[in-house]
């Protein structure tokens, strides 16, 4: 897929984590656990116990890591490239296997390409039948000579692999900038936040794969886009770093917040993989709280001030980075085992597997 655009009139937005490129492995999004929405009373942590068992690394998965501008793969057991990425930074997402990466690539960003973990030099353009769909955003001025009309805008649009057609499903013509977070294939819903000139959540588009727009809910200031996050059809977002907000692709309004303990400071909350669970980095802690509310359990305790979280796609282990890269732990997410991570300076910016 090409963009026309000079590289500057558009944003290529973030492809969601989950619910977008599931589809390049298994064919279809991996269905999301549907939350239920009352909130429960917060409840008093409980700590996990830490019993002997296997080795808390593993060669079997690893990270899409950066060093400088440059995106690469690698295991968790070792420092040192398993695959290139031929692009400058990152710009894509990873399918819940963790086994497909797609991402966009060249220097103006226009071309979209999907490579295999565990063979990334057969990357290839997508263009296989087996790789159904995909929701990306594009900002564009409009200006003569960019294949769009003339005007700045930022639209949604759903991609069908299999055959290459490319639908807009809706468009901002407002000065708002779509960040695209879910798509829901079960319920043919997409969602999307709205984002205003500072980088917060402005509003929650709700667009059905119909074109049709059936939501736009303002969200209250505090909710910084960076920190939402998508598994199946359930969403998360940290707001003002105290409360992690739960709400579902179809509705925003009915969320639910859970929150931290009073005078606490959220830094990071990462779905936990096929769990309902969502793992989050909070004073010098590592906790895992349901998402449906109930006891926060204490994972590891004492841990630096995280720069950083990734949580394996097999929901084993989640990996802190501190230091902007200097260092990481891994943590056992069952029994609180530890173990550091080989690092060079690298940011460690999406999970993968080599399985």
């Amino acid at each position: 897929m090409r963009r026309n655009a000079p590289p500057w009139f558009f944003w290529l937005g973030v492809l969601a984590l989950s619910g977008l490129l599931a589809t390049l492995a298994v064919g279809s999004v991996v269905p999301g656990e549907a939350l239920p929405i009352p909130s429960l009373p917060r409840a008093r942590p409980t700590t996990a116990p830490a019993p002997a068992g296997s080795t808390v690394l593993s060669d079997a998965r690893g990270f899409v890591a950066i060093t400088g501008s440059t995106p690469t793969l690698r295991r968790e057991t070792a420092v040192g490239a398993a695959g290139a990425l031929h692009s400058r930074g990152f710009v894509g997402a990873v399918s819940a296997t963790g086994r497909r990466v797609a991402y966009w690539v060249g220097d103006d960003a226009r071309d979209l390409r999907v490579l295999d973990v565990a063979a990334p030099e057969e990357e290839t353009p997508l263009t296989s039948s087996d790789r159904t769909g995909l929701l990306v955003s594009v900002e564009s001025s409009g200006r003569p000579g960019t294949g769009d009309s003339v005007g700045i805008f930022s639209a949604l649009r759903i991609l069908d692999a299999a055959t290459r057609v490319i639908h807009e499903v809706s468009r901002l013509n407002d000065g708002g900038r779509f960040v695209p977070v879910g798509w829901d294939r079960d319920s043919h819903l997409a969602g999307a936040c709205i984002v205003s000139a500072d980088g917060s959540a402005a509003a929650w588009a709700v667009v059905g794969e119909d074109a049709i727009l059936s939501a736009r809910v303002p969200i209250e200031p505090g909710l910084p886009v960076a920190t939402v996050r998508a598994s199946g059809s359930a969403v998360l977002g940290v707001v003002n770093g105290a409360v992690v907000r739960v709400w579902s692709i179809a509705s925003y309004s009915d969320h639910r917040e859970l929150g931290a303990d009073p005078g606490e400071r959220i830094a990071f909350a990462r779905w936990r993989p096929g769990a309902g669970e969502i793992v989050v980095s909070v004073a010098d802690r590592l906790e895992v709280w349901p998402a449906a509310g109930g006891a926060h359990r204490v994972v590891a305790r004492g841990l630096p001030a995280a720069t950083g979280l990734v949580v394996a796609v097999d929901g084993q282990i989640a990996v802190l980075s501190t230091d902007s890269g200097g260092s990481a732990v891994a943590v056992d997410l069952a029994g609180g085992r530890t173990a550091a991570v080989p690092m060079a300076g690298e940011q460690l910016v999406a999970a993968v597997s080599f399985r």
